[in-house]
């Protein structure tokens, strides 16, 4: 069998909230624009600063979590679940990177988790739980298309089971 390396990212459409909000400042530029065109150039420039931060922030935010699938028959130690956080905000400590690993034959659970909001958008929370821990491992906001991961997951853990 071929060795299966899956990367999964937050889904660019979970971040609506904050997309709406650009969308709102740019209306409101408009807004004092046809009111105040004195001030419409500051106001532009002003909203197209504030927007330009936003999506920034949605980009680090998105770009610093990811849900790792490793299958890999030939090497059983990248037979895994791993998920990998970076804290782009401490860039010389100890906790810039975390992350957690999970044997495919240690998973004991794997929930998902959604919101109505979330639901219509086929987004999701994976949670997984391994054996010998008494809470969540692995708690993985806004994954796309949350379930078809769940099965996928549960694929590759009832292959190592069987063996």
């Amino acid at each position: 069998m071929e060795a299966v390396y899956k990367t999964y990212k937050p889904a660019w459409r979970s971040f609506y909230g904050a997309i709406l909000l650009m969308i709102l400042i740019l209306v409101l530029a408009g807004v004092v624009h046809y009111f105040k065109p004195d001030y419409a150039k500051w106001t532009w420039i002003t909203a197209v600063a504030v927007d330009f931060v936003i999506f920034i922030w949605i980009s680090v935010k998105r770009l610093t979590m990811s849900l790792i699938l490793r299958d890999d028959p030939d090497k059983p130690e990248n037979q895994e679940i791993a998920f990998v956080v970076n804290n782009p905000f401490k860039p010389f400590s100890s906790d810039f990177r975390q992350s957690i690993e999970i044997g495919l034959a240690e998973i004991v659970d794997i929930r998902v988790n959604q919101t109505m909001m979330q639901t219509l958008m086929n987004i999701g929370d994976v949670i997984i739980t391994s054996s010998g821990t008494s809470g969540q491992e692995i708690f993985a906001h806004n994954i796309p298309d949350p379930l078809a991961v769940r099965d996928e997951i549960q694929k590759h853990k009832r292959r190592h089971s069987a063996a």
